[in-house]
């Protein structure tokens, strides 16, 4: 089984008018490309996002896609949040995605994740490719802790 446990990280004053923050689910992680062996050196910070479909990194980690040294899988439409045009019709981008490996803890996982240079705050740990590796997701605000824990051999995706 594994185990992963963290605390949640407090996020003081979200907005500009509302002077309160929250606990949110943050996770320390290395991502790996496995073509070539790079990786961050310093473990970047990631939220865990039950909302996103997939991870996402943000531009911190362009070092890993210049000059074609990552082959893309696929390209995928992404839409952040509840953007909407004038029209009514969601803002969305396309994204390319790539085969990667995330590492937390000490555990290494096989991700699929779109890349966003345009993203300047924190990646995003989204479900296809990571969440859904998960029996359990566990966010408790009462203990401030994020579980994820994972039976051996077996997969959800």
């Amino acid at each position: 089984m594994i185990k992963i446990e963290e605390e949640l990280k407090y996020v003081s004053n979200i907005t500009t008018n509302i002077k309160k923050g929250c606990y949110m689910p943050y996770v320390y992680g290395v991502i790996i490309n496995p073509h070539n062996g790079q990786q961050n050196k310093v473990a970047q910070l990631f939220l865990v996002d039950t909302g996103a479909a997939i991870t996402i990194l943000n531009r911190s980690f362009d070092f890993l896609f210049k000059g074609n040294q990552t082959p893309i899988i696929d390209n995928m439409p992404i839409q952040y949040g509840r953007s909407l045009l004038s029209d009514g019709k969601p803002v969305s981008v396309v994204l390319p995605i790539y085969n990667l490996k995330l590492k937390i803890k000490g555990f290494e996982f096989d991700i699929h994740a779109a890349y966003d240079k345009n993203i300047a705050t924190h990646s995003l740990l989204g479900h296809l490719g990571f969440l859904n590796n998960f029996a359990h997701l566990g966010i408790s605000q009462k203990r401030h802790k994020l579980t994820l824990i994972k039976e051996e051999g077996n997969n959800y995706a």
